[in-house]
């Protein structure tokens, strides 16, 4: 029996939309269940889709606007604290040098849980996903220079919030 084609499109980039998710949310479960009401709407806006972009990058935009209308049904949250903890495959070698890149993930997500929803997702997207400028401003409706200022602002507040926390733990 053959594949359907959004059968074929949540084989490709299942994994990589719920990676996305869970980085955005910092839940497993949240992500599964926001995965699936990615595909879901896909499924039925798919005849809809122009091909005016790459369908990852269109898929991506989607995934973007269930996780704002997420936090849009939920007001007084801005962001979602990211539970999450980066596995680390190398747990072997040095304590003290496994403590401080612990702490140094601790801080990092703590700094992403604080940046607006637009800035996490140019740094997801940018830095772990590995898009372009152009894919980036499709997913957020903008062109790419303005993809490209966005993401510098985010770095930007980000390190100043990283700095922040490291200062705040050293107190």
């Amino acid at each position: 029996m053959a594949m359907s084609t959004i059968e074929k499109l949540y084989q490709s980039y299942k994994v990589s939309i719920f990676r996305y998710l869970y980085r955005m949310g910092g839940d497993y479960h949240l992500a599964d269940e926001l995965t699936q009401e990615t595909f879901c709407r896909a499924l039925v806006s798919l005849k809809n889709f122009r091909g005016e972009s790459a369908l990852s990058t269109w898929l991506f935009r989607v995934a973007y606007y269930v996780y704002t209308g997420y936090l849009r049904g939920r007001p007084g949250e801005r962001n979602l604290p990211l539970n999450h903890d980066i596995p680390d495959e190398n747990r072997a070698g040095d304590p003290a040098r496994h403590l401080e890149e612990a702490e140094n993930r601790r801080l990092v997500r703590l700094a992403l849980e604080q940046l607006p929803v637009d800035y996490r997702t140019v740094i997801i997207l940018r830095e772990q996903e590995r898009l372009s400028f152009e894919e980036i401003g499709d997913i957020l409706g903008k062109s790419p220079a303005t993809a490209r200022v966005t993401l510098f602002r985010a770095r930007q507040k980000f390190h100043q919030l990283y700095k922040q926390l490291e200062g705040d733990d050293h107190d």
